[in-house]
């Protein structure tokens, strides 16, 4: 069971304005005690809930700045923002494309050439 303390510094990390030091000092504890809270696991099992629930909180905002984005007037910063929305997306390019059958592969010095 998480303390206080622990609770108030584990909300404080995941907002990411402060030091670990300067946490300390909000909230009466040494910066060694924020050390050694992280060791536990239950303390950093909650450190990152906590933080996936502040980065669900902001993926709305993230993805209409994106849609936005794809009227900008780079060309590049078009395809990079249509690339990763389409990535995410999972439409990833395939590794390898798989080609059945003979495909004549014709060079064009060879044309003209009578050799019989």
């Amino acid at each position: 069971m998480l303390s206080n303390k622990q609770r108030k510094c584990l909300v404080r990390m995941a907002e990411g304005d402060l030091s670990q030091k300067d946490i300390g000092l909000e909230i009466k504890v040494t910066e060694q005690t924020i050390c050694n809270w992280k060791k536990d696991k239950e303390f950093m099992a909650e450190l990152d809930n906590l933080i996936k629930i502040s980065i669900q909180s902001l993926a709305a905002k993230a993805f209409k700045t994106q849609t936005s984005l794809l009227g900008a007037r780079s060309e590049m910063v078009r395809y990079v923002v249509a690339k990763d929305i389409l990535d995410r997306a999972g439409f990833k390019p395939a590794d390898k494309v798989k080609v059945e059958g003979a495909i004549p592969v014709v060079i064009g010095e060879d044309l003209g050439r009578d050799d019989g």
